[in-house]
């Protein structure tokens, strides 16, 4: 048969170690802040634009090339010189290169914006039962919601 003596000793053991547990996955916790996706959403926002503009102007180069080297074809269709196509290629490759760094950039950009939106601190309600009365309490809590 356990003494009173050792009852107490057992609650005070028990929420002493349950203190420690609280402090300690408080302390080692990691922190989500919407304002950090935010960010990250405007620092990958501007070089997608960047990319996608470059991309863009390269391949119009490109195009602008080709069609003057064709012109230059046609003029000299009976004579044995030969234009070069190396620049329209390279123009094409570099601007298909940039814009499909754009396509990756916006992509990560929209999802560290969904994850933005989607995380949130709120203050949630609970009702306690205390000497036969209700009492209404708050406490913080971090809303995640899931679209589907």
């Amino acid at each position: 048969m356990q003494t009173k003596k050792s009852k107490s000793y057992r609650k005070k053991n028990v929420s002493i170690a349950c203190a420690l547990i609280a402090i300690v996955i408080q302390s080692f916790s990691q922190t989500v802040d919407t304002t950090n996706y935010l960010q990250k959403v405007k620092i990958k926002k501007l070089p997608a634009q960047v990319l996608l503009g470059v991309g863009a102007a390269l391949d119009i180069a490109g195009i602008i090339t080709t069609v003057s080297n064709a012109n230059k074809e046609v003029e000299n269709l009976f004579e044995e010189s030969s234009v070069n196509h190396g620049g329209e290629i390279a123009l094409y490759i570099a601007g298909t290169a940039a814009l499909a760094g754009s396509l990756v950039l916006f992509i990560r950009s929209k999802s560290n914006k969904n994850k933005a939106l989607s995380l949130g601190l709120d203050t949630k309600q609970f009702q306690q039962l205390k000497n036969g009365n209700l009492y209404t309490g708050s406490y913080p809590a971090l809303t995640l919601k899931i679209g589907f």
